[in-house]
């Protein structure tokens, strides 16, 4: 065959991606016709293999195919031990640590649902300072977050429970703006689930007795 490939190259990180495998997807095309491959066959092909998130695929004369190979990545810890990568695919992988991860949990194949809530209810919580932290969904359609303030070391549990959520959690955000975040005793829960209001509980912060002298 005149103007064979012969030479594959590749271009990435190759964290999870096993090159072998991607090797073994291209072995069909060695020899073949440098301008007669069908690129786009080749390039969804690729993307079957685990951890591919998209590829691209480019002839570079006179011989060569370059692989260009663009990993998924982790977005979030899932229940006990998966992981949600940013294709919304859960992966397990034994012994892993990521402590900067969000942790989400749900009834299996909710995954997609689980992470628009978060970004929807992340949004709402930062402009007041409140950064989500876990995110959990019940068998039952339930809600609850994990959230925290740094600045105030504030670890913030929230039951929204399973309608209005983001109108509950929009009236919180504007009260804690307003005046929760400004006293002095530290938020450790609070319940929407209240059609007018909401319950809060408190860590109570005792004040030092003054020191008496002379």
């Amino acid at each position: 065959d005149r103007f064979p490939v012969s030479r594959i190259s590749f271009i990435g990180e190759f964290r999870h991606v096993e090159k072998s495998a991607l090797q073994e997807k291209m072995a069909p095309y060695i020899g073949n016709n440098f301008f007669a491959i069908d690129l786009q066959k080749l390039e969804a092909a690729l993307r079957d293999i685990d951890w591919v998130s998209d590829v691209s695929v480019s002839r570079r004369w006179p011989d060569t195919l370059q692989i260009s190979v663009k990993e998924q990545s982790l977005i979030a810890a899932w229940d006990k031990t998966g992981w949600v990568t940013s294709d919304a695919t859960i992966v397990e992988i034994p012994g892993l640590k990521m402590p900067g991860l969000p942790r989400w949990s749900g009834p299996e194949g909710t995954q997609v649902l689980v992470q628009l809530r978060f970004q929807q209810f992340s949004s709402l919580l930062a402009d007041v300072g409140i950064q989500l932290r876990q995110l959990s969904y019940s068998q039952r359609g339930a809600w609850q977050i994990l959230a925290s303030n740094y600045l105030r070391n504030e670890q913030i549990s929230i039951r929204l429970g399973r309608r209005d959520m983001q109108d509950r959690l929009y009236r919180f955000a504007r009260a804690y703006g307003q005046t929760l975040g400004e006293l002095q005793q530290r938020l450790i829960s609070v319940d929407l689930r209240y059609p007018n209001g909401f319950a809060v509980k408190w860590n109570i912060i005792e004040e030092a007795a003054p020191v008496k002298t002379g």
